[in-house]
């Protein structure tokens, strides 16, 4: 309902007085419309009066200003005083100051050198030459890129990286002990029981079929870790070193291969020793804390793969590599060389496959001579003789033949140059 004597202004208008009109001033000479008595409608013959006389009145109230009142702009405020609006409309857009647009001819979209003109600025003062400033010419065009490094691959690289990998190999923290059956094993193992333990990670290696060079690290960790500890004696010793074997392979495939945990696992690892999963981490982790967490030495494996790494793939070079890392890895069952570096043993297996293969000797290799490398030859040579007494030498000689197809054996002695 609408009160009629309530006063309610509207906004933005105003009397000549001064006082703003409300509902009760602009009824003010009519009489109030019945339907407006008693704040009530009441439904009579003079509704559709009281309700023309309604609309009139806000229709009164509430008209629009006249367009002439509203504020204009300058220039037409201008125009309607002098009469003359498009004279005046002209007369400012005259007076807006004119920019000249540089034609399109100035450059070639098509043209690859850049136009942009040459500019010719005076040179620095200084020294008090100032009146005698020489005028430097600037040219906006960039300067050819440098030309790009190429990474150096030549015999200054290969240098480098055979010379950090022999001072790794003879680390005294990365090395075995030569004679640790005797010393610190107090003579409770013997070199057939090495030899037993190295074939069991073999076939344990190739079960999962793990990374190449795998059990070469492995068998550098038993040897460091075997210098170190003592395994007891007594009927649980066998099950202390397939534990400690079967621990040493999985540590050196998880860091041969980061995929390695795909393939195997401490559960694995587990039924293969004949333990628990707990038994296993504990294991490990007791071996990386001998090894004092260096677990990245180079192994003779390693050497092989870098002193044939400019041989071709295939054909025979294939061969003779693949025969090299079969020598160097019967080389693991015998306790004889761990006394050798991992370089001397690669270099002697390297000899012996290219002598077999090719029937022509390369020494020297990797800077051996044949007298440095005669007594890991000998070694090699022994096994091949004796393959029913190293245990483990038997099996990995079926499994080159399984794998290649290619039987060999090893040339006479006196055919290596300087060897009688």
């Amino acid at each position: 309902m609408i009160c009629s004597v309530a006063p309610f202004l509207l906004p933005g208008l105003a009397c000549a007085a001064g006082v703003r009109p409300t509902m009760a001033t602009t009824y003010a000479a009519e009489a109030i419309p019945a339907a407006w008595a008693g704040y009530s409608y009441y439904e009579d013959d003079g509704d559709n009066a009281d309700i023309n006389a309604l609309l009139r009145g806000i229709d009164a109230v509430m008209c629009p200003p006249n367009t002439g009142d509203l504020p204009k702009p300058y220039f037409l405020a201008q125009s309607r005083r002098g009469g003359d609006h498009g004279a005046s409309f002209n007369g400012m857009l005259r007076g807006i100051p004119s920019v000249r647009v540089p034609s399109a001819g100035a450059m070639d979209a098509h043209d690859a050198t850049p136009t942009t003109p040459v500019a010719v600025l005076a040179a620095p003062r200084s020294y008090g030459d100032d009146e005698h400033a020489a005028v430097t010419t600037i040219k906006t065009t960039p300067p050819p890129p440098p030309p790009k490094k190429t990474q150096q691959c030549g015999g200054e690289y290969d240098a480098d990286i055979d010379a950090t990998f022999r001072v790794m190999e003879t680390d005294p923290a990365e090395r075995p002990s030569e004679d640790y059956l005797s010393g610190t094993q107090g003579r409770g193992m013997i070199m057939s029981d090495r030899a037993e333990l190295v074939a069991g990670m073999h076939r344990f290696s190739r079960h999962y079929a793990l990374a190449p060079g795998t059990l070469h690290r492995a068998v550098s960790y038993i040897d460091r870790f075997l210098s170190a500890r003592k395994i007891t004696t007594g009927g649980d010793c066998d099950c202390q070193l397939r534990l400690l074997g079967t621990v040493a392979v999985f540590a050196a495939a998880k860091y041969e291969d980061r995929t390695t945990c795909r393939r195997i696992n401490a559960d694995a690892v587990a039924m293969y020793a004949g333990c628990t999963r707990h038994e296993v981490l504990d294991a490990e982790r007791q071996l990386v804390a001998v090894l004092g967490y260096r677990l990245s030495g180079p192994t003779a494996h390693t050497f092989v793969d870098h002193l044939m790494r400019h041989d071709e793939e295939e054909g025979v070079a294939a061969v003779v590599r693949a025969l090299a890392h079969h020598l160097a890895g019967m080389a693991l069952l015998d306790y004889r060389c761990v006394a050798f570096l991992p370089s001397a043993v690669a270099a002697s297996a390297i000899m012996l496959a290219t002598e077999t293969v090719l029937g022509c000797s390369i020494a020297p290799v990797a800077g051996y001579e044949v007298d440095d490398l005669r007594e890991c030859v000998e070694a090699i040579y022994d096994m091949h003789e004796n393959l029913l007494v190293w245990p483990g030498c038997a099996g990995m000689m079926e499994d080159w033949e399984l794998a290649t197809r290619l039987p060999y054996s090893l040339p006479p002695p006196y055919m290596l140059s300087g060897m009688s």
